[in-house]
């Protein structure tokens, strides 16, 4: 399978402004270059095996998909495609919270599910398959 420079900075460049990140950001949260970052995202150069790794990390997706496109089953949940405008809000707000904001986000979510589930009854699980009993801080 060949490669396709422009398509794969094409995809690299979409995710970083779906997610309003800048190539400043990009740089400073890998110290790629700016203008590695570049060259990149115009399609005038591949990226090495480890900036490969750097970018999925930032832009949270798979190398598989910086390269090719294709989503593994498991990332289809992250896909702005798969979700709805709430849920995009929902995530793109999280992401922009400190540490400290999220893990209290968290607890606040996980106070939620189980009153949930104490009104659905004990037998009977909450229409979100995150239970009680996950660890959602990852």
């Amino acid at each position: 399978m060949e490669l396709d420079m422009s398509t794969v900075g094409a995809r690299i460049r979409a995710r970083r402004k779906e997610l309003g990140l800048t190539q400043l950001d990009i740089k400073t949260a890998t110290s790629i270059s700016s203008g590695n970052i570049s060259d990149i995202e115009n399609g005038n150069r591949l990226p090495a095996a480890a900036t490969l790794v750097q970018l999925a990390l930032v832009l949270h997706c798979s190398v598989d998909w910086i390269l090719t496109g294709n989503i593994p089953h498991q990332e289809n949940i992250l896909s702005p495609a798969s979700q709805t405008a709430a849920e995009q809000t929902l995530l793109s707000g999280f992401r922009k919270l400190s540490a400290a904001d999220q893990e209290e986000l968290l607890e606040i979510l996980q106070m939620k599910l189980r009153r949930t589930k104490k009104a659905n009854g004990a037998g009977s699980s909450p229409s979100n398959p995150v239970s009680d009993g996950d660890n959602l801080a990852g």
